[in-house]
């Protein structure tokens, strides 16, 4: 029997698989509808029933927090009010609305400063902050009867910079205030070495990605010129991404929106998977996506939840699913997924249908 880690792997090396391989992601509010429906006890027993293939160590252990950096050795500080600052110093707190419940930034503490004053802040080292000798335990029990794929987040430079100074902010620093923006890239980039090399030399072999997450696509563009990403990002991705592979760990990369005209880039510098297929906002087909990219590197996501999956019936979803398998696991190299998390108004019908068509 084929594990879900053998699974993961034969795709991405273009090897015979027994099915694509599939990754389960959802907000929280899904995973507790789905708990209701089906009966079931835990998230893991949610995951498992959907046949995920993939687990997002980061995500599952997280010990509290909003910021994606949390456990090990690390809690968000609750300031009250549904309110949690990270070290950096940036505050989040959980915002609903019609579509769920999410976690919005209410605070960017270096929006106001100077240059003096964010050369003189007291930059946080992981080492000082994270113990992660307790990993490889979590991820042995973790692992249960079936052999995951697993993967965890290692790097958001882009994403954390313009936390730290608010978006608008950072996006006219990096034209109008290039000392700053290169400054801050600088720092957070020196941080995520760290912190990866940290749970990579922790790990042992056990983590098979690290996970890139900055958000460098709008629903239109991207948020910044692909000439600014290879200036100003892609050399400190270039030399964050060949630490890694010296490791013999896989490269996962996360942006949502409009972002192709930087998939050369990404794959020239060594990325091996691309998430999360945001056709929609890319005004591209999976037909278009797999000529141009499937011999260079493993595709994921593509499942449209900006509409389709809330709006679609079984049959409909059933067709779509197989539409991708049929295109874009042509040969391997594709990894089902949604093109976001699955929101709170996807029906349990829908979400069920995905994993029983493949």
């Amino acid at each position: 029997m084929t594990s879900s880690r053998e699974r993961v792997c034969n795709a991405i090396e273009r090897k015979p698989n027994d099915r694509v391989p599939y990754n389960f992601r959802a907000e929280p509010s899904v995973y507790d509808k789905i708990k209701l429906e089906m009966s079931l006890p835990c998230d893991e027993a949610v995951r498992e029933w959907a046949m995920s293939d993939i687990r997002d160590a980061g995500a599952i252990f997280n010990a509290g927090g909003y910021g994606g950096y949390s456990g090990f050795g690390w809690r968000d500080r609750d300031l009250g009010g549904g309110v949690q600052e990270d070290f950096w110093g940036v505050r989040r707190e959980r915002v609903r609305n019609a579509g769920g419940e999410f976690i919005e930034i209410c605070h960017f503490p270096m929006k106001e400063m100077s240059f003096d004053g964010i050369r003189s802040f007291e930059w946080p080292d992981p080492h000082r902050i994270y113990d992660f000798t307790a990993l490889p335990g979590m991820l042995r029990k973790a692992n249960g009867k079936n052999q995951y794929w697993w993967m965890i987040e290692g790097e958001s430079m882009y994403d954390r910079s313009w936390a730290v100074r608010g978006i608008e902010q950072f996006l006219m620093d990096l034209v109008a205030e290039s000392e700053i923006a290169d400054f801050i890239l600088g720092k957070m980039a020196g941080f995520f070495f760290e912190y990866t090399r940290m749970i990579l030399e922790k790990t042992d072999g056990m983590i098979d990605a690290i996970g890139i997450y900055n958000d460098l696509g709008t629903q239109n563009a991207m948020f910044i010129s692909p000439a600014i990403y290879r200036e100003r990002i892609k050399p400190h991705q270039k030399r964050y991404i060949e630490m890694v592979k010296s490791y013999g760990v896989k490269v996962f990369h996360h942006s949502c929106g409009a972002m192709e005209p930087v998939i050369p880039d990404l794959i020239e510098i060594g990325v091996d998977i691309i998430d999360p297929l945001q056709m929609k906002a890319m005004r591209t087909t999976p037909e278009e996506m797999k000529r141009k990219y499937g011999a260079s590197v493993t595709l994921h996501g593509g499942l449209d939840t900006q509409g389709f999956l809330q709006n679609a019936n079984p049959a409909e979803v059933c067709d779509e699913v197989r539409h991708l398998i049929d295109v874009l696991g042509d040969d391997g190299g594709y990894i089902l997924s949604g093109s976001h998390l699955y929101q709170s108004d996807v029906p349990v019908a829908n979400i069920k249908t995905i994993h029983e068509a493949m």
